[in-house]
């Protein structure tokens, strides 16, 4: 499962510095919010974690943010606009908008 997870990574990577947004958002969009969290919690290059968190479709994004480990959350947190963050917290359900 790591192994998959690696590879994965790499080719999302890649597509990030190849500004292929459209087909990392079609791929991210396929992928279950529990998956999505944990490759991005494997990502090396944390730095992306914005860039690829925003290419998810506001509801699916909702479900990963509360699968994501607390450091993970709080840097999308830092680098959310209060529009983008406001969006995230009203997606979420009452008991998770709590827990944030």
């Amino acid at each position: 499962m790591k192994e998959r997870f690696v590879l994965l990574e790499q080719a999302l990577l890649k597509m990030v510095a190849e500004k292929k947004y459209a087909t990392l958002r079609d791929i991210l969009a396929t992928m279950n919010s529990a998956d999505i969290a944990a490759l991005f919690s494997s990502l090396e290059e944390t730095e992306k974690l914005p860039l690829l968190f925003r290419l998810l479709p506001k509801e699916l994004a909702a479900e990963t943010f509360v699968e994501m480990e607390a450091e993970e959350q709080e840097l999308l947190i830092r680098s959310f606009s209060d529009n983008e963050l406001k969006e995230i917290v009203d997606e979420l359900y009452v008991d998770d908008a709590a827990d944030l």
